[in-house]
């Protein structure tokens, strides 16, 4: 697999444009989760279908490292659910994973993507309710934007380093699926 150069945004218009390759998730080492609510909290597990299997699209160096970091897509060959990035080492055993994103129905909860100082931040937004809300049907709810930066450390674990919570707004499906505004992009107001 080529090489992605960093820094990366895993934008909703190219996070999924390129190759894929195919992944095995021996032991479920690399969590599988397929959301069905925008709280994150209903899932089933990929493994459980094998044509929901996980897909490798890009490959990134860890500066300094010899591990690299992978980013795997479980949900399918053409209905990308759920992203985690993987540490792999030169054996090939994963070392550590990070839930990056999540795209249900073209509707996006999670977003990443890597600065040049080689920080992931993952956008999540998160409804304020704690009734479920399902991904598939709901038309708007009240949440608010939070982002969360990792780094990863010499042992080639994800360690959270910041977050940052915005005020709670108003969010449309059809704000959520549009392919111009990428989470990040919002014109939240920090806490």
């Amino acid at each position: 697999m080529p090489t992605q150069s960093l820094p990366f945004n895993a934008t909703k218009e190219t996070q999924f444009k390129g190759h894929a390759y195919g992944v095995e998730n021996q032991n479920n080492v690399i969590p599988d989760r397929l959301y069905d609510n925008m709280q994150l909290t209903q899932y089933v597990s990929a493994s459980t279908d094998p044509e929901l299997g996980a897909s490798s699209f890009r490959k990134f160096m860890i500066p300094g490292s010899s591990n690299v970091l992978l980013a795997v897509s479980f949900g399918g060959a053409t209905d990308w659910r759920t992203d985690v990035l993987c540490v792999v080492n030169t054996f090939g055993i994963v070392v550590s994973t990070l839930e990056a994103a999540v795209c249900v129905t073209d509707v996006y909860v999670k977003q990443f993507r890597i600065d040049a100082q080689n920080q992931i931040i993952v956008t999540t937004i998160k409804p304020v309710s704690t009734v479920s809300i399902p991904l598939a049907t709901f038309s708007s709810f009240s949440g608010y934007r939070q982002d969360i930066s990792y780094v990863i450390n010499e042992q080639g674990q994800f360690v959270q380093n910041t977050a940052t919570t915005y005020q709670s707004k108003t969010y449309t499906r059809s704000y959520l699926m549009n392919e111009s505004i990428n989470l990040w992009e919002g014109e939240e107001t920090p806490l």
